[in-house]
C-alpha cells in the first residue's frame, strides 16, 4: 500500500512560540532554523507513529482488495490514523473504470487502531494492475491542542537534540521520546 496526501494540514502542532518557550531562545536569529524542525519533528513523529498529527486528507492505494478468510469479513486496514471520517472506497473495475462504491456497501470502525473499512457484502473483482482500490479518508487532530501531550512533547525534545547537536549522530531518536510515542504507534500487515 501507499499514501498520496490530497490535503495536507494548514499548521503545525508546535508553534514557534511554543518551541522558542521550551528551548528558551528568545531571539529571532533562528526562526528560520526552528521553523525547518518544527516541520521535521513533526514528519519523524508522523513516520514513527504512522499517525497523522494535523488535519489531512490522504488517498491510500491497495493492488487488490482483500481476501481472508471469511471470519475477518474481507476488512482493509487504514495505515493512518487517527481517522476522523472515510470520504470513499474507489477501485478500478475489469474495464479499467474507477467506480465509487456505495457507503452502504461498507462500514467504517473508527475506533480501532488501525481503523478499519469492512464490505457489508463482499468487495468486487479489480482490473490486474497496481493501485487498483482506492481510500480516501481524513485523519489528524483538529487543532494543536488536540495533539495528545505526549506527541507534542515528544517532538520537542527530538527539536531540542536537533537545536543542540546540529551534526548527524547514531542514534535514531531522543530516547524519551520513543517511550512518549510508544503508545501511540499504530501497527499494520
Amino acid at each position: 500500500m501507499s499514501i498520496s496526501i490530497i490535503t495536507p494540514a494548514v499548521a503545525e502542532p508546535l508553534s514557534l512560540t511554543d518551541v522558542k518557550e521550551f528551548l528558551r531562545v528568545d531571539h529571532s536569529d533562528d526562526d528560520t532554523t526552528l521553523g525547518i524542525m518544527i516541520s521535521a519533528a513533526r514528519e519523524l513523529c508522523e513516520q514513527y507513529t504512522r499517525q497523522i498529527l494535523m488535519t489531512t486528507t490522504i488517498e491510500e492505494f491497495y493492488d487488490t482488495f482483500p481476501d481472508y478468510t471469511p471470519a475477518d469479513k474481507d476488512i482493509i486496514y487504514l495505515s493512518r490514523g487517527p481517522v476522523n471520517s472515510v470520504t470513499s472506497v474507489k477501485y478500478i473495475d475489469d474495464a479499467g473504470d474507477e467506480i465509487t462504491i456505495n457507503a452502504s456497501k461498507y462500514r467504517t470502525d473508527l475506533i480501532s487502531q488501525p481503523s478499519r473499512i469492512i464490505s457489508t457484502d463482499g468487495w468486487f473483482s479489480t482490473k490486474d494492475t497496481v493501485n487498483a482500490v482506492i481510500a480516501e479518508y481524513v485523519v489528524g487532530y483538529s487543532s494543536a491542542s488536540d495533539v495528545p501531550a505526549p506527541l507534542r512533547q515528544g517532538m520537542l525534545l527530538v527539536i531540542a537534540d536537533m537545536y543542540e547537536n546540529r551534526v548527524d549522530s547514531v542514534k535514531r531518536l531522543p530516547t524519551a521520546s520513543e517511550y512518549l510515542w510508544n503508545p501511540f504507534r499504530v501497527f499494520t500487515f
